[in-house]
């Protein structure tokens, strides 16, 4: 092939283009995020809305068949389903997958605009709501002390602890679980209510009245303009108690009259304990483009300056961060793709008997991985369980052309020809084979990059991995191989100068010998029985097929994170 004898004889130049490639993907590595999963769109939306005090065959009348009736225009709808419960009305909108979900939530904010003047002005919503895993939490915070109350550390959460994480790059937002907020109670009377022959919704309009925030005008002079704003919100207790529900013959009924304030607490529903002592929860969730261990990491190299930050007697404990789960994942890959290198280099030791042979095809290993990191860069993928199990797939498969190349190299060798011409012969012989063989494995991985649905999202980083890196592996194989043997690649009798390493390489080679002459047995036996082995072949191929009926199926696997 014109590529090889280029390679062997611009050896330099060949050899500067793979210092440029595998710099360029060195620098790629250092640049990608590290994540559990890749980035998943889910192609759903729901629509919630609220009708409070109203039932659930109301609901569908008024607001859930309007709903799904102004929506089913919009394109790319495979599927509606809706729920319609005691003042609650859920509207699911399924799209077919590869829909663009930024514009489908677009059109969908469009369509409900048609229906606006149709609802009841007491319907709160529809809420459109587009699903993305991305917004899952990823950082959980127990805040506890010894001398705050629940009230108070719930307060110093909100108000002190939430804005500051906030303010930290990749954060989207962080609420607040448990403790006990604030609420200030006007509990009514319905016999005082009766007396006065009052309706409760004139004393909700009076509450509501009492306690706004109006704009009252400005006041010029020949320099400057002034904004007056009234001071309309209610500040005690007493301000609320004496609130005016009506004038009933020349006297003020006020709401001290007909029902009665308390400063209290909401209703707890929920309680936090942190090892047994109770707490209030923070939980974190990063913005949809941030990376999840970048973010916890910059959360935990704040913690010291925050916690500084805060009152007196306040403590700050991690309960779940999930970038240990996903670095402890991403570091048992990587070992594990190291382990396979080096497995693979002691196997190819053990067969070839040569160390610089061996260490002419390990090569093509690091290079073809260190170059897919370069496309994972370009393509926008992230270091996941997915990607990285992918290149621990196809470490063994990289190997594989440039054995052949190199094996046939040796033969031309072995044969008296010139190194170079060996080189450059034992290639092109086998160049269209390893071809062929190559694009049959890519055959078979490329269609995944096809598949609808959650499949085919998931599994895309591994194709693209697999594919590239085996893409790469054949360049390698029908350039770097043939120029590194070359210039470096030498016969047995020439590099067996230690004692020790012929007497190893002659143990080896009668090992394999035994093992030639077992396998030719075997076969000759099995061109002899024909039938026998068809049939045992046969049979075996049934037993499987029952064995896979009897297992069970599932998605993912179950982790312990």
């Amino acid at each position: 092939m014109k590529m090889t004898e280029t390679a062997i004889r611009r050896g330099v130049t060949f050899f500067m283009i793979y210092l440029i490639a595998v710099g360029f993907g060195l620098f790629s590595l250092a640049r990608l995020d590290i994540d559990l999963y890749p980035k998943l769109e889910f192609p759903m939306i729901a629509l919630i809305s609220q009708y409070t005090g109203v039932g659930p065959f109301d609901m569908e009348t008024v607001v859930t068949r309007p709903v799904e009736e102004v929506v089913a225009a919009v394109e790319n709808i495979e599927k509606i389903t809706s729920t319609s419960a005691q003042g609650l009305s859920l509207v699911l909108l399924e799209f077919d997958w590869g829909t663009d979900m930024n514009q489908a939530e677009i059109d969908v904010r469009n369509s409900l605009e048609f229906i606006q003047d149709v609802l009841p002005q007491e319907v709160d919503g529809p809420l459109v709501f587009a699903f993305d895993p991305s917004q899952q939490p990823i950082f959980y915070l127990a805040l506890s002390s010894e001398m705050h109350g629940m009230a108070e550390l719930r307060r110093i959460a909100e108000r002190d602890l939430e804005p500051r994480l906030e303010r930290i790059p990749g954060v989207a937002s962080a609420f607040t679980m448990g403790g006990m907020r604030r609420e200030i109670k006007v509990l009514v009377d319905p016999a005082r209510l009766r007396a006065h022959n009052i309706p409760i919704e004139q004393v909700s309009a009076a509450l509501q009245m009492g306690n706004l925030q109006l704009p009252a005008g400005k006041v010029e002079n020949a320099m400057q303009e002034f904004t007056i704003q009234t001071a309309g919100e209610y500040s005690n207790i007493e301000q609320i108690e004496n609130t005016s529900v009506m004038v009933m013959n020349g006297s003020v009924i006020r709401i001290k009259d007909v029902a009665a304030v308390i400063d209290g607490f909401v209703e707890q529903q929920q309680k936090v304990w942190n090892n047994g002592q109770p707490a209030v929860m923070v939980v974190i969730q990063k913005q949809s483009d941030a990376n999840t261990a970048q973010v916890c990491a910059e959360v935990r190299n704040r913690f010291a300056q925050i916690e500084a930050e805060l009152p007196k007697g306040v403590r700050l404990k991690t309960v779940v961060d999930f970038s240990e789960f996903i670095n402890r994942s991403m570091s048992n890959l990587g070992s594990t793709a190291v382990q396979a290198i080096g497995l693979t280099l002691l196997v190819l030791l053990f067969f070839l008997r040569n160390l610089r042979s061996s260490f002419i095809v390990a090569v093509s290993i690091p290079v073809s991985m260190i170059v897919t990191f370069a496309v994972m860069d370009q393509a926008g993928l992230t270091l996941n369980v997915i990607s990285m199990a992918g290149l621990a797939l196809a470490v063994g498969m990289l190997v594989d052309n440039s054995i052949v190349v190199l094996e046939n190299i040796f033969r031309h060798r072995e044969l008296g020809e010139d190194l170079r011409e060996a080189s450059e012969k034992g290639a092109t012989e086998v160049s269209m084979a390893i071809t062929a063989s190559t694009l049959t494995t890519l055959a078979v991985f490329v269609p995944v990059l096809f598949v609808p649905g959650l499949a085919g999202e998931l599994f895309n980083d591994m194709v693209v991995t697999i594919c590239f890196s085996l893409t790469v592996s054949l360049l390698v194989a029908l350039t770097l191989i043939p120029l590194l043997s070359s210039r470096l690649l030498q016969l047995r009798e020439k590099i067996h100068q230690l004692g020790w390493l012929e007497k190893t390489s002659g143990t080896v080679g009668g090992w394999l010998a035994s093992l030639h002459r077992i396998y030719a047995v075997g076969l000759k036996w099995s061109l002899g029985h024909r039938k026998t082995v068809i049939l045992v072949a046969l049979g075996l191929f049934v037993l499987s097929i029952i064995i896979l009926a009897s297992l069970g199926g599932e998605f993912l696997p179950q982790s312990d994170s």
